[in-house]
C-alpha cells in the first residue's frame, strides 16, 4: 500500500475545441472563435501540415507518420516556426495562450508543481479525426507554458483517444507523461468506438523512432514521455467481456503499460475503494513478477483521474488529477478559481 502523499496533477483545460466549434456556450465561458481573415490563415496552415508531413514521409519512408500528422513539429523547425509566426499571432490563439499561461501561473502560485494540458471541450472528435489546427494550438500553448516555467512537469493529453499525435506536442514541451484513453480495450463513447489498433505498439515504436531521430542521448534520457493509461475511462461504456477490472489488470505487465490511471463513472465521480484496493494489488503484483524475471522490479504508478477522495486517495495512489474542484463553481470548462486552489490545497496538506 501506497504511504505518501499522491502528488497533486492540475488540469489546464486549453478551450480549443470550444473556440473552433463556436457554440452557444462559448459566450457563457469566453471563449472567442476565429475571424474570416484567421480562417485564411487556418487554412493554409493546414495545407502547410501536409506538405511537410509529405516530405517527411518521403523522406524517411515511415507510412506511420501518416497517423502523426504533428510530426512536422518536431522534425520540421522551420514549420513548427512557421506555426508559431502565423497561428499564434490570430487574436483568438493569444486568447487561448493567455488563459491556459494565467491558469499555469496560480497553480505554481501556490506550489503545485505537476499539470496535465488538454484540448477542451465535448464533443469531441476521436483519433485521427482531431483538425490539426486544434492540436497545433495545443501545441503553442504547452511550449509557451514550458518557457515560462522551465522546471514544470507537464503532461499532455489530446481528447479524444489520440495518443499518437500527442507524441509531438509532448516532446516539443519535455513533457513528463501522456495520457491515453484506449491503450488496452475499446470502448464505446459519446463520440464514437474508441481506437485501439495495435496503439501501444504505435506509440513505443514512434517514440524511440523519436527518441533516436531527435539525437536523444540514451545514456541520459533512455524514454520519453511516459504513457499513462486509462483503465475503463470515464463517458465510456465497455461491452460486458470487458466490464470485469480485474481482465485490464492481468494485462498491465503483458502489454507493458507504464502507469495506469483509474476514474469513476464521469467527470468529478470518486473511484470506489475497492477498485483502488485492487488496483494497487494488482501493480504490487507486477512489481514482483518483474523482479522475480528480471531481477529488478518496475513500479507501476497509480493516478486517479476523477473525483478528489483524498483519505481513499492517499492509501493507494501515487498521483491525483484534479480539474473539476479547482474550477469556478466546481464545473470543469471555468476558469481556474485561485481561491479553491488554496481551499484545497489547505485541505490536503492539512
Amino acid at each position: 500500500m501506497n504511504k505518501t502523499q499522491p502528488e497533486i496533477v492540475a488540469m489546464v483545460h486549453v478551450h480549443s475545441n470550444n473556440a473552433l466549434q463556436n457554440t452557444v456556450y462559448n459566450d457563457h465561458m469566453s471563449i472567442s472563435t476565429y475571424t474570416h481573415a484567421d480562417l485564411q490563415v487556418i487554412e493554409q496552415l493546414r495545407k502547410d501540415f501536409a506538405k511537410s508531413l509529405d516530405a517527411l514521409i518521403a523522406d524517411t519512408g515511415l507510412e506511420l507518420l501518416r497517423q502523426c500528422r504533428t510530426a512536422p513539429l518536431i522534425l520540421d523547425p522551420a514549420f513548427a516556426q512557421q506555426v508559431k509566426d502565423s497561428l499564434g499571432q490570430l487574436s483568438f490563439v493569444k486568447e487561448l495562450v493567455g488563459r491556459s499561461l494565467e491558469e499555469v501561473r496560480i497553480f505554481v502560485d501556490n506550489g503545485i508543481t505537476h499539470v496535465s494540458v488538454e484540448n477542451v471541450g465535448a464533443p469531441y472528435f476521436i483519433g485521427n479525426e482531431v483538425p490539426v489546427e486544434d492540436m497545433a494550438i495545443l501545441y503553442l500553448v504547452a511550449t509557451a507554458i514550458r518557457a515560462e516555467h522551465p522546471t514544470l512537469n507537464m503532461g499532455i493529453h489530446v481528447l479524444s483517444s489520440d495518443e499518437l499525435e500527442s507524441l509531438p506536442i509532448a516532446i516539443s514541451c519535455d513533457a513528463m507523461f501522456i495520457r491515453s484513453e484506449s491503450s488496452i480495450f475499446s470502448g464505446f463513447r459519446p463520440e464514437g468506438k474508441t481506437i485501439n489498433r495495435g496503439n501501444l505498439a504505435k506509440f513505443y515504436y514512434l517514440r524511440n523512432y523519436f527518441r533516436t531521430k531527435l539525437g536523444v542521448n540514451s545514456g541520459k534520457v533512455a524514454r520519453f514521455p511516459a504513457l499513462w493509461a486509462d483503465l475503463q475511462k470515464k463517458h465510456t461504456v465497455f461491452e460486458q467481456e470487458v466490464k470485469d477490472l480485474q481482465i485490464w489488470f492481468d494485462n498491465i505487465l503483458f502489454q507493458k503499460v507504464e502507469a495506469i490511471i483509474l476514474t469513476g463513472q464521469e467527470t468529478g465521480s470518486d473511484i470506489a475503494p475497492g477498485e483502488l484496493q485492487q488496483a494497487r494489488a494488482a501493480v504490487d503484483k507486477v512489481k514482483a513478477q518483474t523482479e522475480k524475471y528480471f531481477g529488478k522490479a518496475i513500479d507501476i504508478p497509480i493516478i486517479t483521474g476523477s473525483g478528489l477522495d483524498v483519505e481513499t486517495y492517499s492509501k493507494y495512489a501515487d498521483y491525483m488529477i484534479v480539474g473539476s474542484t479547482l474550477k469556478e463553481n466546481g464545473y470543469w470548462e471555468n476558469n481556474v478559481s485561485d481561491a479553491k486552489v488554496k481551499e484545497l490545497l489547505a485541505r490536503i496538506r492539512g
